[in-house]
């Protein structure tokens, strides 16, 4: 599970940045850079292992995308000065792991290339275009940061016996219920059931805030793209 939407002020030793939970956590030691390394991990796996696979990263070394986005944790991560990076450049987390993963595959084109005969492999062909494939990595990142919202919202409703708005706010929004008859369903007023959806989107547009904060958004971006995103989940 990823943070609180209160996170830590940081330690002295780092600026204050867009990246504040990631920042106080490195300055914790190896128990925090391990918490930050397993929230990485987690929400861009899949967008990376996506990307990775659509630009034939992992092709041109004969390797699965999954196993090779694995490797490429396994080598930066490993680095506490590699997210200190990442602070200081001021870009979007996402993009700054994409760009690795790039300089990542040339290490280890650059490896495979001494093991074997030079020559045109066709595996070394990306399957789609750049542009597509960083079309691919945003929609497939916009799903991962909806999903890890998603289950923060889900766990806290739960925790606190209260899924059954978890359960109107999805069916109003996702499904398309109205409120009158989701008020009978559960034995609730027309505007109860609203006030419950209502409740609900405010504590999932907190919760991808905070995604968005961890990513590197900042105030001026974060409604816009929270927006976004909440619209892409009523089209999901």
């Amino acid at each position: 599970m990823h943070p609180s939407a209160d996170p830590p002020t940081p330690s002295k030793f780092f600026p204050e940045t867009r990246t504040v939970w990631i920042a106080q956590q490195l300055s914790e030691g190896d128990a925090g850079r391990l918490s930050v390394n397993g929230y990485i991990m987690g929400a861009y796996l899949k967008p990376l292992t996506a990307y990775c696979g659509a630009i034939g990263l992992a092709a041109s070394v004969r390797c699965d995308p999954g196993e090779f986005v694995h490797d490429f944790f396994a080598s930066r991560l490993k680095d506490q000065n590699y997210l200190k990076s990442w602070i200081e450049s001021g870009t979007r987390l996402r993009r700054w792991l994409r760009n690795g993963l790039h300089l990542y595959s040339h290490e280890r084109r650059r490896s495979f290339a001494k093991d074997r005969v030079a020559g045109h492999d066709e595996s070394n062909e990306p399957s789609q275009t750049t542009q597509e494939a960083e079309q691919l990595f945003e929609r497939t990142w916009a799903l991962a940061a909806l999903e890890l919202a998603m289950s923060e919202t889900k766990a806290d409703l739960e925790k606190r016996g209260r899924m059954v708005e978890w359960e109107i706010f999805w069916a109003h929004h996702i499904e398309g219920v109205a409120y009158a008859p989701l008020g009978e369903r559960f034995g609730l007023t027309s505007g109860q059931a609203g006030q419950r959806a209502f409740a609900v989107a405010e504590s999932l547009r907190n919760a991808l805030a905070v995604v968005l904060r961890q990513d590197g958004a900042i105030g001026s971006e974060l409604d816009a793209e929270v927006r976004a995103m909440m619209e892409a989940l009523g089209g999901r």
